[in-house]
């Protein structure tokens, strides 16, 4: 896709390491794979959007923490919630009201729980 050779890509990446944040790992996650892939395909290969769709009974709250801001990627998370009060015990932080922050990140982060 970076090269030109196809017009899209799909990739289904384990472990996605989603609960790592810049500098600290969480929940057995030391690196967050989806998001050094998201970020070097960005920096290196002249991707401009990246969607990240994070599909596990675990809300990402690395990923999330990493993207919240960023206007070119989009971070969809379908996980189990129970009112913040499920592993990573966020509260409102991992539920549908989080949607990214600041006047650029804003809609670009969608969590359905």
């Amino acid at each position: 896709v970076a090269d030109g050779r196809l017009d899209n890509g799909f990739a289904v990446v384990r472990p996605p390491g989603h609960h790592a944040e810049p500098g600290l790992a969480g929940g057995y996650c030391v690196i967050n794979n989806v998001a050094v892939a998201a970020a070097y395909a960005r920096a290196k290969l002249g991707v401009e959007r990246v969607l990240i769709v994070d599909w596990d009974v675990h809300h990402g709250n690395g990923t999330q923490s990493i993207f919240i801001n960023d206007p070119n990627v989009l971070y969809f998370s379908v996980h189990r919630h129970d009112s913040g009060n499920f592993f990573p015990f966020l509260g409102d932080l991992s539920g549908p009201a989080a949607v990214g922050s600041g006047p650029d990140g804003a809609g670009h982060n969608i969590n359905v729980a």
